[in-house]
């Protein structure tokens, strides 16, 4: 692996390595994200996040908005498999959407990059609505990732706010135990407003990805759409997860 660019800014030690053909972003040692041209899926934790959207019944192009943008991987896997309208980025490190322009090639215009705290922006946003909303938000303490905002009722109502009415909050976590704390899992009024959810995870990494909708998820639903994606169907030999339904 080489490292094709590093720099340290504030006392956060930023590196772009390469390994092939694919390119990770490493913000304090963490990794942030990756992304190969000749290969749409990662076989890793960024496929969780678009897989539970092969649920939603597109009758027209999708309204994404991605919290967290890091390299801006799963931005690409949006727009490679779904026909997406918009797909907003948001991020608060201009570092990270440096390096996301400069060696993730999220330079087309379906792309739009924010640099904002998220959370005061979903508080504030009064625009057109989204159809899915990727909460992917982390900061890094001692080399390890952490999650920006709690995943509590209060958060999830924010959320739900920027909704389309049959839209979909996706959500990664770190660590079964962080992901069980999610609160529509939890709270009864938040269960109304989102009460069909999905758990993936993927081998050799701790992350899990939770998915939540006011219409019916299914993880065969997921599996069968795959069979029948044109993208997808010759790529599936590289999605490596396991994907369970919520008994609520």
């Amino acid at each position: 692996m080489a490292i094709i660019w590093q720099e340290t800014r504030n006392g956060t030690d930023y590196q772009v390595r390469s390994a092939g053909k694919t390119i990770r972003l490493y913000t304090g040692n963490v990794l942030h994200s990756q992304y190969n041209p000749t290969k749409k899926l990662t076989g890793s934790v960024w496929d969780l996040l678009f897989l539970p959207v092969l649920c939603l019944s597109q009758t027209q192009p999708l309204r994404v908005l991605v919290l967290g943008v890091g390299g801006g991987a799963i931005m690409h896997m949006m727009n490679d498999f779904f026909k997406c309208e918009r797909i907003i980025g948001l991020e608060l490190n201009p570092t990270h959407i440096e390096i996301a322009e400069q060696f993730f090639a999220l330079n087309n215009p379906i792309f739009e990059l924010i640099e904002t705290d998220a959370i005061e922006w979903i508080k504030h946003y009064r625009g057109k609505k989204f159809d899915v909303i990727i909460d992917d938000l982390f900061f890094e303490e001692k080399g390890e990732p952490i999650k920006v905002a709690a995943p509590n009722t209060t958060w999830f109502y924010h959320l739900y706010s920027q909704l389309k009415p049959k839209g979909m909050v996706v959500m990664n976590f770190v660590g079964r135990h962080s992901a069980m704390s999610a609160s529509p899992l939890h709270d009864d009024n938040v269960q109304k407003l989102l009460p069909y959810g999905l758990h993936l995870t993927t081998p050799f990494y701790d992350n899990h990805v939770l998915a939540f909708s006011s219409q019916p998820l299914n993880s065969r639903l997921i599996r069968k759409t795959i069979n029948q994606h044109k993208k997808l169907n010759p790529l599936k030999h590289s999605l490596r997860f396991s994907c369970r339904n919520f008994s609520r």
